[in-house]
């Protein structure tokens, strides 16, 4: 019997209608399974020991320990490792400093949509794949593309940007040294253009790409770009 290689989660929250529509959302994108719920904090300790999640969507409102405490304690030695998502309806900077203080790779403002939590999981997913290569990371550039794997904000996309095209032309800039031109990217990615011009333009206004004119012998300058 093959060994299934989902993403095991746990979910943590209060509210029974709140884990059951998380469960079901959950479930629902290919390579997540939900494996344990718990309305407590010290549920939810004693699920993540007995299932060993390796995702845990974090509420911080618990009827007995604070949320911040329960993703403390799973940082512990004697606990299994587990990455941590908060799931939260507390909008405080404090408080979201805390959590990324106690290890919490995302923060989530409920009521979370289920489309921003299916991004949220695959983006999650593919950093852990890069993560789990094995590989050693030989330049900051590798590092900085694992970050905005993770973090870059998919819901200011506009319609016309697709994610695979836009996650194509950020690794095709990452794998190069030197700036690129439109016309240089597109060769190597296999879109037009145009195409690859509206992508690193919308890339370099939000400050994932840095763009540069680069002055030839008809001093029209040509824009070069390059991963930051």
């Amino acid at each position: 019997m093959p060994v299934s290689r989902d993403i095991t989660v746990l979910i943590v929250d209060d509210d029974p209608v709140v884990t059951a529509a998380l469960q079901a959302q959950v479930n629902r994108v290919l390579g997540f399974r939900v494996v344990g719920i718990a309305h407590s904090g010290h549920a939810a300790l004693a699920a993540a020991s007995r299932f060993a999640p390796r995702l845990v969507l974090l509420d911080l409102h618990l009827p007995d320990l604070p949320g911040l405490e329960v993703a403390h304690r799973l940082r512990r030695p004697d606990q299994p490792p587990a990455d941590i998502i908060v799931i939260s309806g507390r909008k405080e900077s404090a408080t979201v400093r805390a959590a990324i203080q106690r290890g919490a790779l995302y923060y989530l403002v409920k009521p979370t949509r289920a489309g921003t939590l299916e991004q949220t999981l695959l983006r999650y997913a593919a950093t852990a794949e890069q993560l789990e290569s094995g590989g050693r990371f030989t330049e900051q550039q590798e590092i900085d593309r694992i970050f905005r794997l993770l973090h870059i904000d998919h819901a200011d996309r506009p319609k016309s940007i697709s994610a695979a095209t836009e996650q194509a032309v950020l690794d095709a800039l990452a794998e190069v040294e030197e700036d690129v031109s439109a016309h240089e990217l597109a060769a190597s990615i296999g879109v037009s253009r145009a195409t690859a011009r509206r992508y690193l333009e919308h890339l370099a206004d939000r400050g994932l790409v840095e763009a540069r004119p680069k002055y030839g012998p008809t001093g029209r300058p040509q824009h070069r770009y390059r991963s930051r």
